[in-house]
Formats: C-alpha cells, sequence, structure tokens
C-alpha cells in the first residue's frame, strides 16, 4: 500500500510517518517547508516532498508520480492563527482540504482520512458540559463558534460531499485534546497539558491560576496516530464517515495533575480551582463516545497513566 501524508512534519505528522514505516507501508511524506526539528531521526530517511495544500496544481503534480492509494490530510493552521487570520483560516483549513479532495478524485486515490477535531462540535453545553459530561457521539449537534471549527465542520462537508459523488472514500476522525512532545515548541497557548507535563520533568514549577475542577478528554500524541494509521489501513470499506476518537471520559485537571506526581514525585505543581484554565471564554471541554472507533476499526484509547508514562519517559531520555 502507498500513504501519502500532508502536514507530516508537524506534532501529529512526525507520530503518523514512524507509526506507518513500523507497518512497513510505503510513504510519500509532504509538508510546506522541510523542517526535521520534531523527528531530526527522520532527516533523509524519508521520500519526502515539499508541498503547499493551497496550491492544488503543485499538490497534484506531486502526487501524481507516487499514485498513493490513500491521503492523510494532517496539514492546517492551529485555532489561535485562524482565528487571528480568517481568510489564511480558510484558505488553509477549507481550500486546503477542497485541494486535497480534488486532487485524491482525479488520481484515483481510494481514501482519504482527514484529522479533524473535537474543535467540530463548537461550543459544549447541558448535559455535554460541566458537571455532567455526557460523551458526545458523532450523531449529536455541532455548534461550530470560531472559525478553526467551521472549518473543520466544512472540512467533513467536503469529504462526505466527495464521497457521495463518485469518491474517494472519506474518513475524519474528530479528537479529543491531543498532549504529547513537540506541541508546546510548536502549538504554543493550545499546548497548556503539555506544558505542565514538560515543566513537571524539568524541574520547573507549574502555576496555574484556575481551572482544576474542569474536565476534558485527553488523547496521547503517539494513540491518536495509532487510530490514524488503524483507519488509513483498515482493508474494507468504513462503515462510517465521522469518528470520535477519545477516551469517554472528562478528567479534571486536578486528576491529571495527580497521576502525573505519581511519576515525577519531585513534580512542584499548583493549580488553583474552577473552570476554564485555557481561559477560551467559550466552553471545549467535553468527553467524546469513541464505541464506533472501536467497533469499526478495534481503536481503544490507552490508559491515560500509561500515556503519560510513555511521555516522561521521551522527556527523559532526551535529557
Amino acid at each position: 500500500m502507498r500513504v501519502a501524508i500532508t502536514g507530516s512534519l508537524g506534532v501529529n505528522g512526525v507520530f503518523v510517518v514512524r507509526s506507518l514505516r513500523n507497518a512497513g507501508v510505503e510513504i510519500l511524506a509532504t509538508n510546506s517547508i522541510e523542517d526535521y526539528s520534531l523527528a531530526p531521526d527522520l532527516a533523509g530517511k524519508l521520500n519526502f516532498r515539499i508541498a503547499d495544500v493551497t496550491d492544488q496544481s503543485a499538490l497534484k503534480s506531486v502526487l501524481r508520480d507516487f499514485r498513493p492509494d490513500v491521503i492523510i490530510h494532517l496539514a492546517a493552521i492551529l485555532p489561535v492563527e485562524a482565528q487571528a487570520d480568517p481568510y489564511r483560516g480558510y484558505a488553509v483549513n477549507i481550500m486546503g482540504t477542497a485541494n486535497v479532495l480534488a486532487v485524491a478524485r482525479d488520481l484515483d486515490v481510494a481514501r482519504v482520512v482527514f484529522t479533524s477535531s473535537k474543535a467540530a462540535y463548537g461550543e459544549v453545553t447541558g448535559i455535554y458540559a460541566h458537571p455532567t459530561y455526557k460523551p458526545l457521539t458523532e450523531d449529536d449537534a455541532v455548534h461550530p463558534k470560531n472559525i478553526y471549527d467551521h472549518a473543520k465542520v466544512a472540512s467533513e462537508c467536503l469529504g462526505l460531499n466527495y464521497q457521495r459523488c463518485g469518491g474517494p472514500e472519506f474518513a475524519a476522525l474528530r479528537f479529543a485534546t491531543i498532549f504529547g512532545p513537540g506541541k508546546v515548541g510548536k502549538h504554543g497557548p493550545m499546548s497548556q497539558i503539555s506544558g505542565i507535563v514538560e515543566d513537571a520533568v524539568a524541574g520547573r514549577p507549574v502555576r496555574i491560576r484556575q481551572g482544576g475542577d474542569q474536565g476534558d478528554d485527553y488523547i496521547y500524541v503517539r494513540d491518536a496516530a495509532t487510530a490514524i494509521v488503524a483507519i488509513a489501513l483498515h482493508k474494507r470499506p468504513l462503515p462510517h464517515a465521522i469518528y470520535n476518537v477519545g477516551s469517554g471520559v472528562a478528567r479534571t485537571l486536578f486528576h491529571f495533575a495527580d497521576i502525573l506526581r505519581g511519576l515525577v514525585p519531585s513534580a512542584d505543581i499548583e493549580i488553583g480551582p474552577g473552570l476554564d484554565p485555557m481561559g477560551f471564554g467559550v466552553s471545549y471541554y467535553s468527553a467524546l463516545n469513541s464505541d464506533r472507533a472501536k467497533e469499526d476499526f478495534g481503536f481503544e484509547v490507552p490508559e491515560l497513566a500509561a500515556a503519560l508514562r510513555d511521555y516522561v519517559q521521551i522527556l527523559r531520555e532526551r535529557t
């Protein structure tokens, strides 16, 4: 099988690339720039091409000779950037997806896997929010609030439309809050959870004024990559096009910190009570029911403690 990846050198991309390499898959890695800062181990070891998803003709030229069976579309700009520059947010996060889908159709690609987000649900209220956190299902209504949210929903609609009108097969994965190596440097203010871990391991004090009572669903970047690869390599037609990928449980920030203290006894962490530690002003905090992903392609999120243990080990090995 041949798999092409957009955004291959990003936080999620490098874990997807490693997982595909371990599976023995033929890969074409693409990115808007050639930057191996998140994965120096991959430098010189990839079939790599620069490709900007906003340039359909250039993207098609890059993918034409490779002739992928599957495209994993990871390339996007982050919520803060998209909100600050709505035009660019739409150009990259919507038209980039439209270009990937158009190229996939023209090249007879069998499947496109799109990395969506819980942001597609937008503002979470009522029984789905604090304090009950009833897990959201893929059939629940979406209430996009900001540019990033709308872009995820629009991209899903584009993919579904292409699938209805002759292909390619489309699968969108709505991820819970992803944490892991690389987030702090690349995702800035969106990496609070990763920052807590990295500060604790580095011996830096963690001080968060409020939000310890806030529950949220977390998924480790390595486990997110496992889900992406599992659905990309799935041999049969997929029963659904939209999949939640999370644990189904909203754990408080206090609980997250307690697990981390067990792994890093020297951690100096102080978190105040209350909600909205990220200061969103909009309730994006939620739990995602992922029964569909478990039933259709066997994906289950490992325990949070196991994910944190792996993360801490990676950080310690780097020092």
